[in-house]
This record gives structure tokens, C-alpha cells and sequence, in this order.
């Protein structure tokens, strides 16, 4: 069950409440009414549940044995649309988003994507970390949660996707049950400025927003603003960030692991909201060494803006995905996850044979077009999570145009040694 709320949609005075919705709605349901009971329920009958909170959608689901699915859809859809988020269960479940926001900030890797987040998109819902922050959790007021679900949870907001070797009349039945416990009627939602579209605006000094840690690895979060998710290029960004590093061929993972040895590992991925989006490339190195690997990722930048991808790249790119995108339909989980999600996310939901043909349709001159729209915005946004002179040594770097991917500069040359 996908529903279309998120952190994106909370008013200043609910910060916190999407995720923590995640959490409360298996604290008690009608015939469960308490956490035990609702496990007890649902792995009685051999099924396994769980929710998860992005920043324009909350998506709970449960992989159950065929003979049950109809009573597992029945208890999953109490749980996203009926639960009974009483006050007590507010109070235990505080403390426990608490320690998960804390184990956030002792993770490197976790601080560097929020720091990059804030980076790109500052203050705007993008910018600040989906669980909230430990203060506005402990002010949050149990009525603003039980409004945040009445007014978002609505069925027009929602999307059921069912998976498995079924008939129509088998999924129709487990439709039923799992939407039996919708609200008859939904709360008139008032127009939040979070629904229209925003052009968020970064923030830190000179694009570089950085948690400052000593230790013996830094991690770092790079990234330029992008596409917005039914861009008609998103396809094309997709295949770019592939090629540069998705994978263990890709450019990134080759160069920067593979020939240098300057991280354990690295990653490119876009992401993409209804109004926005970004490539972001991610790693871990020696502090020292920081700037080399930022320095590496500007000119593979800037590499994807010079010259088209050879053909054996793409051809590598549109295997990976297609893997990627088969292996995920062979998982009903993940077959499910996918289909509502397109219903909650997109205006024209696709089917997962459209998107492997828009992938085929993506030309090595779409690749460069985009590139270079990709570069034009000037230096990186920087997240860190490393000692201040790592930082530092970064500031120089932008400050000098090193970590400027739109700078037009031959390729560096390599002595031949004697």
C-alpha cells in the first residue's frame, strides 16, 4: 500500500510526523491493539511486514504464503488506514524514532547525504533529514500526528499493488480486505505551499555544508541539481549516472577504486522528486586524499560533457538496468512496491516494459545534451563528514575552480616515467 505523504507534506509544526506514522501505525489496530498483538497476528500466519517513509510517499507492505494473503491484506491495510494511534503509543514510540535519529548521526556515510541534502536544497523539506530532528520529535503533539494521517492518508492519495501467482478473483478478494478499513470519507485537505511546485535553494558556504568528525576514513556526498522525476530526459540521466557509477565497471568504480585505490567504494545515482532532482556521487577516503577523489569525480564530470559514451558503455548501461529492473519484477515484493509507488509518484504511472523502451530509445546524443545541461550549474554541492582539515582543504579546491565540472580544461596527462 503506497500512500502519497511524506516528509514533503508536513506543516512546520509536524516536522517528524510522516516517519513516525511509519512507526505508530503498528503499534494497534481493531482485534490488535497493541504492538504484541499485531506481530503476534501477522506472524501467526507466517507473513513478515514492515513500512518505510520517503520524502513524497510512505509505502507498507507484507510478503505473505498465497493460502493467507487475503488476512494479511486485511491486517496491512488496518495498519495503514485504520490504526488506532492512541496517545500511550505516542510516548513509547518518541523515544524509540529518538535512538534512530541518533544512530543517523553517529553513521559517516548517513551524515554526509544529509549534509549534501542540505546543500542542495537548504531549507526545503529535500534539504532536512525525513525522521526529523530529536528536539522537534520530543515537541511533536500526539493530535498534530492523528491529523497529519487524517488529512494525507486519503484514499485518493492511496495505491494497492498485489503480487504473486494469482487469479483475478483470488486478487480481488485481497484487494477488498486490504481496503475494507479506508475511511468512508476523506477530510478536505487545505492547500499546503509543500504541494506546489519549488525550486529548493542550497545552502553552506561556498555549496559545501559539512559535519566535521575526526577519524580515519571521510565520507563524502557530491552532487549537481537534475531532472525532475517525468522529465522526458530522465531516462537519459538515468543511463549517465550508470555509466558513471553505478556498478563495478562503471568510470567512477574503475578509476577512482580500481586504478587509484582512494576508496573502499563509490556510487552514482539520480534521484528524483515531482519538482526536482540531482546526481549524486558518494564515497569514503583517507581524509588527506579527499580532495584528489573530489578532483577525479569533476573530471569524469566533465568527461560526460565532452564526448559521448562509447557504444560498448551504453549497451553495458542499458544491460544493468534492464537486469536490474527484471530481477526486481521476479520479486514479488518488489514487483508490488514498484506498481504502487508509480501510482502515487507519477501523473502517467508506466509499466516496467515502457521504461525498458525508453531506455532503449536513449541515443548517445541525448547522453551529451544532457551532460552538458547537467554541468552547467557551476561547482559541486559538497556533504562531508570529516576532520576540519579535510574541510578545509575542500574550500580551497572550489575556491580555486578544481571541483567546477563546467570549467572547460583539457584532460589531465600522466608523465610517462623513465
Amino acid at each position: 500500500i503506497a500512500i502519497g505523504a511524506g516528509s514533503r507534506h508536513e506543516r512546520i509544526n509536524e516536522r517528524g510526523a510522516a516517519h513516525l506514522l511509519g512507526h505508530l501505525c503498528f503499534k494497534g489496530i481493531a482485534g490488535a491493539e497493541s504492538s504484541a498483538a499485531l506481530a503476534q497476528a501477522m506472524e501467526g500466519i507466517g507473513a513478515n511486514s514492515n513500512a518505510g517513509t520517503d520524502r513524497e510517499s510512505t509505502l507498507f507492505w507484507i510478503h505473505a504464503p498465497r493460502a493467507v494473503a487475503t488476512e494479511a491484506a486485511r491486517l496491512i491495510g488496518a495498519v495503514a488506514l485504520a490504526p488506532l494511534l492512541l496517545p500511550e503509543h505516542l510516548k513509547i514510540e518518541r523515544e524509540i524514532v529518538i535512538e534512530e535519529i541518533r544512530s543517523y548521526a553517529d553513521d559517516p556515510s548517513e551524515q554526509a547525504s544529509t549534509a549534501l541534502d542540505s546543500a542542495l536544497f537548504g531549507d526545503h523539506a529535500f534539504g532536512r533529514e525525513i525522521a526529523g530532528t530529536i528536539p522537534g520529535i520530543r515537541k511533536l503533539q500526539h493530535g498534530r500526528v492523528r491529523a497529519f494521517h487524517a488529512r494525507e492518508y486519503r484514499p485518493k492519495a492511496t495505491a494497492l499493488a498485489i503480487a504473486g501467482d494469482l487469479s483475478a478473483a483470488e486478487a480481488n478478494a485481497i484487494a477488498r480486505a486490504a481496503l475494507a478499513a479506508a475511511p468512508r470519507s476523506s477530510v478536505q485537505r487545505a492547500a499546503s505551499p509543500s504541494r506546489r511546485a519549488v525550486k529548493p535553494r542550497g545552502r553552506g558556504e561556498d555549496g559545501i555544508v559539512a559535519k566535521v568528525r575526526d577519524g580515519e576514513q571521510a565520507q563524502f556526498s557530491v552532487g549537481l541539481p537534475a531532472l525532475r522525476r517525468e522529465d522526458p530526459d530522465a531516462p537519459a540521466l538515468e543511463m549517465l549516472a550508470t555509466i558513471l557509477g553505478d556498478g563495478s565497471a562503471s568510470r567512477l568504480f574503475l578509476e577512482v577504486r580500481e586504478e587509484r585505490g582512494l576508496v573502499y567504494d563509490i556510487g552514482a545515482s539520480a534521484i528524483d522528486y515531482r519538482d526536482a532532482g540531482a546526481l549524486v556521487i558518494s564515497g569514503g577516503a583517507d581524509p588527506g586524499r579527499v580532495t584528489e577523489a573530489l578532483q577525479l569525480v569533476t573530471e569524469a564530470l566533465r568527461r560526460l560533457a565532452r564526448e559521448a559514451p562509447s557504444a560498448a558503455e551504453i549497451e553495458r548501461a542499458r544491460a544493468y538496468l534492464a537486469g536490474r529492473l527484471e530481477r526486481a519484477a521476479d520479486d514479488p515484493r518488489g514487483l508490488a512496491e514498484w506498481h504502487a509507488s508509480q501510482r502515487v509518484l507519477r501523473r502517467v504511472p508506466q509499466e516496467l516494459g515502457e521504461l525498458l523502451a525508453e531506455i532503449e530509445r536513449v541515443h548517445p546524443a541525448d547522453l551529451l545534451r544532457v551532460a552538458r545541461n547537467l554541468v552547467r550549474g557551476g561547482s559541486l554541492r559538497v556533504g562531508l563528514s570529516a576532520p576540519r582539515s579535510t574541510l578545509a582543504a575542500v574550500r580551497r579546491a572550489v575556491r580555486r575552480g578544481d571541483l567546477d565540472p563546467s570549467a572547460v580544461r583539457p584532460p589531465a596527462r600522466r608523465s610517462a616515467r623513465l
